[in-house]
C-alpha cells in the first residue's frame, strides 16, 4: 500500500463523509473516490457502504481500521522523532579525539557548544590509532578529530581546524637527534614505524611516506597500534615516527627527542563524521570547532634536546 492510500482511508474511517476527507487531504472528491475504490479492489471487498446520505465502515473495513491505526501511528511517530532530531539539540553528541592536544582543544569546544545548545549532552570519547575509524563506522562517536589528508566515500570531511609543523620523534641515542633540523632526505637514513593495518591509506602514506622527494627509498618497521606504543618503540631505539609541534608540549619524554622537518609540509587537524548520521548537532559542533580553532595558537615546541654525549 501506498502511503497516500492508507492515509485516505484513515482519515474517511474518521470522517465518514468524502467530502471533508477530500478537504483535510487537499485533494478533489472524485480523486479521494478513486483511490478508495482502488484499495477496495486490491483488497477484494469493499470497505465502506455508501449511499447518497451517508457513508459508514462496512465488517472488513472496521477491522481493517482497528488493524491498520496503530501500525500508522507508530510509523508517524517514528517519523517525527527522526525529524526533531535531524533539526534539533536534544540528545547526546560524542565526539572521539586522538592524542592530548585534541582532547583538550575539544573540551574547549563542547564548553562553548554546550552554552549555546545546553539541550545537548557532548560527552568526549579517547580512541586509539588503529580504533579511530572502527569507532566511527561502529557508531561508537558521532565526530572524530583526526589527521589529514581523510579521505572516504561514505564520511564527510570538515575544513582544517588547525595546522602545526612537522617533526621527527627519534630515540636520543639517534645521530638525528643531536640536529637542530632535518629534510625528508634524511629520512632514507632511519627507519620509520608503521600505522595500524587499518589506518586509512590516505593517513599511512602521509605519515610513513616510502621515497624522500629525490626518490631515495624509506625502510619501514614493524606496525604499531597506540601512540604510546610508538612512543616506546621510538625510545627503544627501534624505529622513528612523523609527528606534529604539540608533541613537545604533551608527551615530552628523556629518551626521545623532537627535531623539525623542515621542508615537510604542516600536519592539519580536523573533524570527520558519517554523512548518513548528519544532523544539526553535529553540523553545528563541527562550526563551533572552525570558530574556535580561528582564535587558536599553536603552542612553541620546548626547546630541542640534543641526544647525550
Amino acid at each position: 500500500m501506498e502511503r497516500y492510500e492508507i492515509e485516505a482511508f484513515l482519515v474517511l474511517a474518521e470522517e465518514l463523509h468524502f467530502g471533508r476527507a477530500a478537504e483535510h487531504l487537499r485533494v478533489s472528491t472524485g480523486r479521494m473516490s478513486q483511490i478508495i475504490s482502488k484499495l477496495e479492489r486490491r483488497i477484494g471487498a469493499r470497505l465502506f457502504d455508501r449511499t447518497s446520505r451517508r457513508v459508514a465502515l462496512t465488517r472488513i473495513g472496521a477491522q481493517f481500521h482497528e488493524d491498520l491505526r496503530p501500525g500508522y501511528e507508530q510509523v508517524q511517530h517514528a517519523l517525527e522523532r527522526a525529524m526533531t532530531a535531524a533539526r534539533g539539540f536534544d540528545g547526546p553528541l560524542t565526539v572521539g579525539f586522538l592524542g592530548a592536544q585534541g582532547g583538550q582543544f575539544l573540551l574547549e569546544v563542547i564548553r562553548a557548544y554546550h552554552a549555546e545548545h545546553p539541550s545537548t549532552e557532548a560527552g568526549l570519547q579517547e580512541f586509539q590509532m588503529n580504533t579511530v575509524i572502527t569507532g566511527l563506522r561502529g557508531h561508537d562517536s558521532d565526530l572524530i578529530l583526526i589527521p589529514r589528508p581523510f579521505t572516504d566515500p561514505d564520511l564527510a570531511v570538515g575544513p582544517a581546524l588547525w595546522s602545526e609543523d612537522r617533526y621527527l620523534a627519534v630515540s636520543s641515542r639517534h645521530p638525528l637527534a643531536s640536529r637542530p633540523h632535518i629534510s625528508q632526505e634524511d629520512l632514507a637514513d632511519i627507519t620509520l614505524l608503521r600505522m595500524p593495518e587499518n589506518c586509512p591509506p590516505s593517513i599511512a602514506e602521509d605519515r610513513v611516506p616510502s621515497l624522500t622527494p629525490s626518490g631515495r627509498t624509506i625502510a619501514h618497521g614493524r606496525h604499531t597500534t597506540t601512540f604510546l606504543e610508538v612512543l616506546a618503540l621510538v625510545g627503544a631505539g627501534e624505529g622513528a615516527f612523523t609527528v606534529g609541534a604539540e608533541v613537545n608540549l604533551f608527551y615530552v619524554r628523556p629518551d626521545i627527542t623532537y627535531v623539525r622537518i623542515i621542508d615537510a609540509p604542516p600536519l592539519s587537524w580536523g573533524l570527520v563524521w558519517r554523512k548518513s548520521c548528519e544532523t544539526a548537532r553535529v553540523r553545528a559542533f563541527n562550526d563551533k570547532a572552525l570558530e574556535l580553532s580561528h582564535r587558536r595558537t599553536t603552542p612553541r615546541p620546548a626547546p630541542l634536546r640534543h641526544a647525550p654525549s
